[in-house]
Order: C-alpha cells, then structure tokens, then sequence
C-alpha cells in the first residue's frame, strides 16, 4: 500500500487507496462476474504502481479502468463505466470567447451553463439509453433525434386547450397546494397575462414548442363590450408577455404558436363559453364578432411589431385559412397577405385536411384536448437512395432504418412513462379535476422524411414535377412509410405519424454529414444546388 498514492476527493478530503472500491465499483456498473472484476481491479493497481504517480482522484481513476477494459475487449463494459462530461479545454473556451451565436441569440451566464449540462445529457442519452446501431445512426446522419440533449426527461411538444387556463386560473392543476394559485381570469387582460404565463411555466417540461389552439375563439367571451383600443392593448400585451418572458428565462426566446380562426368554427359553436371568473356564458356561437375583432388585433400587432417595430420570429402566428372564407373575410385576409411582404410570417393553415377534421374530433364540452408530440425524429431519404441506387433496394434499406427509429421512439415511450410516474415531471404528473394534465394516450411519435424530391431524383435522373413516373415513385416511398407507421402503431398501440420535416437543423445536419461521408453526392446532375433546401413549413400532415 506504501507504494500508492493517496486518493483526492471531490470533497476535498484525501483517504487512502482501496482497491476494493474498484472492485464493487466495477460489479457494480457494469454486471461483469466477481472473477472477471478482480482480474480488471489488479491490473489498474499494478498500472498505478508501475506508473510512480503521485496523485490520484476518483476521476482519475475511472480513466485508468476504461483504458484497462478497453485493452482486453471489454467495450460494452467501458461503455458502461465511462464517465460524462466535456474537457476542461472546451467550458474554458466557452467562458472566454462564448458559444457561437446562431440567428442573433442572447449569451448570458444561464445561456453557458445549460450548454454544459446539455452535452452531459447528450452522452448519457448517447452512451446509456440508445444501443450502438442507434447511436451510430444519429452520429453519422443516417437519421436525426431532435431535441437528443432532453431526451432522457422531457417529452417534446404540446398543444394546449385554451379553456384548460380559462376555466381554471394559473396553474390549472387542481391536486396540489405547493403552487401560488390565481384564479380564473376576470377580464381580458388578465386572461392573456396567465395564457401567456403558462408557456413559460410549463416550458421546463418540454423541450419543443407550445401552442395554444383556436384562441380567437375561446377569447371571445371575454371580449364582449370590450372598447377598441383596450381590446387591442391586451393582444399586443400577450406578444410583448412571451418575449419577456424568453429573456427572463435567459433562452433567447421561447418556442410558441397561437393558431387564430376569424370565424367561430361549426364544431365550436355550441360549446359552453367560458367567460370571466370561469363563468360560463352563453355559447361561442354567440360571440362571432368578438372572434373577428380578436382575430384583426392579432394580425394587427403581429404585423407592426414591438415598439421599435422589430417582428420577432415566436409566437408563430399561424391562420386557419378555408376558400369560402376569402368572401366573407376578404379585408382581413387582404391585409395578412399585404403583411407577408414585411418581416412578419404568418402560417396559413388549410381546414379542408383529414389532421383538421379528425382535431376537430378531439374537442368537447367537458373534456380539455390538450395533445402533442412525444418525440421527433427524421430521416435522411437522399443519403439512403444513394446508397440504395435503385428502388427496390431503397424500399429494404427504408425499412431498417425505420424500424431503428420505431425502435428508438419506443424506448423514449417508456422513458416518459417513468418520469410521469416518479413525478419528474411535476406539472405534468398532476391532475385537472381528477383527469391527468398530460395526457399520454394523445402524444403522437413522429417520424419527419427529409428530402424526397432529392431521393427520387437520385433513383430515377427526375424529380417529382419532370416525369410521371418520378411523382408515382414519390407516392409510393411515402405510401411506404406511411403504412410501416400503420402498422407499428396497430402492433404497439402507440400513434406514429409521418410528416414532411421542416426543421433547417435536421436539414443542415443531414448535408454537413453526407457531404462529409460520401462527397460525391453533390456532384450528381441537378443536385448539387437544391439538395436539401428545407421546404415550406406545411400544415397538412399524412397520418398514421
């Protein structure tokens, strides 16, 4: 023992050399028998030995007993026993010239230190939940985990029941006394303040963005003889409320959409109206001009921005948009399209889709239709047509990689499970007059392909719009797809959906890698210049 050094302690005390610790240590991380671990213990004693070192510490030897299984073979074990982190070179690096900032966002302390705890969560994620083929299949751009730093906590995204706030004040559980409690809102004002403060809220358990539907419509009772100017000073009030509070989350902004609705929709209007202090009054049918009066001050404040008249990307302003509409509505829909050609985005949003109608479905009177993404993923359509080089092997080589990635929407199921379950999830967990917050059985797993007009061009010299034959290979992969996503979803009861991904980060990904790993992609005819340009945003989603 003469001849080890002492051990330094993260507390900061030094004890003596035990090997046994190693040795328990090692069982106990990695499963491996008591024999095997005996073996591995002695040879890190006698590396230290040989070594003279002077100094030691807990994460210095953990070091030593990765190298050690690493030399005898014994990698899943490594894996097991590694320890995560980052070097003490890159947080130095980041504390003295920052992180690279990526569309104007803020750097603040908050900012570096969830960089670090992010990239802890990414190796565990990395090295503990997923198996080697799923891993490598993310690394090496086969397929994309969006949001892969949350992966072991959060589900993804969430669409929320306006009347869910409306009806029960801030927060809207109703099982717990932990939390400072408003009431329901008593007039307009305030019932945007609490909308709005529930996205910041709620935000520590997603990773993804929140979205508030029709809520044009379910704001209408409480714009009832609402002056003009006050009506509008409360909308601008709700943008300016979920850009404050991005900076006081110190995130730079803070993922959200409102999806608004000019008109009180059919389905809707006999429902209950949920007015000030919870009241119900009369029904949404009742309220068809403070719809359109809520839905013009919205397009308003969107369109002229914050005080500077700088338009900010979040909330998305998203529009349901029917062509019958475009009589009766006409002004308003003139003046969105007249602020399209200014920096403020609006979506349009098409209601004669099977997604709207069967949304429509999900909404009634007693019930809140709060539903949403559990996890995302994409899929690299090009990089597996080059592969592939003809559609029969394309349609195997498809097939693998959506099983890898059922596989891995899985594994994120069950993890949600057991965070709602040890109540890791606090909000989440709790419930609204005796029914969950967060309903499990209505989170879609999705699957967005990237790249289909690429992927056919590479299999057939054509893209979509050239031949008839290139649109009916188009129709086919994505037939394909869609009824793999059928019948994963008959086989395990989950919901996947199959969607065109839009995201510019899966997007880039996926040409940084594959220019990397096969450069010769880009030098196809006709490729080289559109080649993973990120398509439009789209409401219409091919449902599983």
């Amino acid at each position: 023992m003469k001849l080890l050094p002492k051990v330094f302690r993260t507390e900061g005390d030094m004890v003596e050399f035990d090997p046994s610790k190693i040795l328990n240590s090692i069982i106990a991380e990695t499963g491996v028998s008591e024999e095997k671990a005996k073996e591995i213990t002695e040879l890190v004693v006698r590396r230290i030995i040989s070594s003279g070192m002077q100094f030691l510490s807990g994460p210095h030897i953990r070091e030593i007993v990765c190298s050690i299984l690493s030399e005898n073979h014994y990698e899943k074990e490594r894996k097991l026993y590694t320890r995560i982190g980052m070097p003490l070179m890159d947080y130095e690096e980041i504390l003295e010239h920052g992180l690279k900032k990526e569309n104007g966002q803020m750097l603040n302390p908050e900012k570096i230190h969830h960089w670090a705890a992010n990239q802890l969560a990414e190796e565990y994620t990395l090295l503990r939940i997923l198996n080697d083929e799923e891993s490598k299949a993310h690394l090496y751009g086969d397929i994309y985990i969006h949001q892969l730093k949350y992966f072991d906590l959060r589900p993804y995204s969430q669409i929320w029941d306006p009347r869910l706030i409306l009806k029960n004040g801030l927060p809207p559980i109703t099982n717990s006394i932990n939390y400072y409690k408003s009431g329901p809102p008593k007039d307009l004002q305030e019932a945007v303040f609490q909308l709005a403060n529930w996205f910041g809220i709620i935000q520590g358990e997603f990773c993804g963005s929140q979205v508030y539907d029709f809520l044009t419509i379910f704001l209408s009772p409480f714009a009832k003889n609402l002056d003009d100017n006050a009506l509008k000073s409360a909308i601008r009030t709700y943008i300016h409320q979920i850009n404050h509070i991005s900076m006081i989350l110190g995130k730079g902004y803070l993922k959200s959409s409102i999806y608004c609705s000019p008109v009180i929709i059919e389905p809707l209007r006999n429902l209950p109206a949920i007015g000030p202090e919870g009241k119900v009054m009369g029904i949404y049918g009742d309220y068809e001009d403070e719809c359109l009066n809520i839905f013009n001050a919205f397009t308003e404040a969107f369109s002229l921005g914050d005080y500077s008249g700088k338009h900010n990307k979040w909330p998305l302003h998203a529009i349901y948009f029917k062509k019958e509409w475009l009589d009766s509505f006409r002004e308003q829909y003139i003046n969105i399209f007249k602020s399209i050609s200014s920096n403020y985005y609006p979506i349009l949003v098409n209601t004669s889709t099977e997604v709207y109608n069967l949304k429509l479905g999900l909404i009634k009177a007693n019930e809140y239709f709060n539903h949403g993404i559990l996890q995302k993923l994409s899929i690299n359509l090009p990089r597996i047509a080059y592969l592939a080089k003809n559609e029969n092997t394309f349609n195997e080589l498809l097939y693998e990689k959506l099983n890898l990635c059922f596989n891995i929407l899985d594994k994120k199921s069950e993890i949600i499970k057991k965070r709602l379950k040890t109540k890791h999830l606090p909000f989440c967990s709790s419930l609204v007059n005796n029914h969950p917050l967060y309903n499990f059985d209505l989170q879609e797993l999705c699957i967005g392909f990237v790249g289909l007009n690429e992927a056919v061009k590479i299999i057939s010299n054509s893209e979509m719009h050239e031949s008839i034959d290139a649109l009916n290979l188009g129709k086919n992969i994505v037939l394909e797809m869609k009824n793999l996503c059928l019948q994963q979803s008959h086989k395990t009861g989950y919901v996947y959906s199959l969607i065109e991904d839009s995201s510019n980060t899966a997007t880039l990904r996926f040409k940084k890698l594959d220019l990397k790993h096969f450069p010769k992609i880009s030098n196809i005819d006709g490729l080289n210049q559109t080649i993973y340009i990120a398509i439009q945003p789209t409401s219409e989603k091919i449902l599983a």
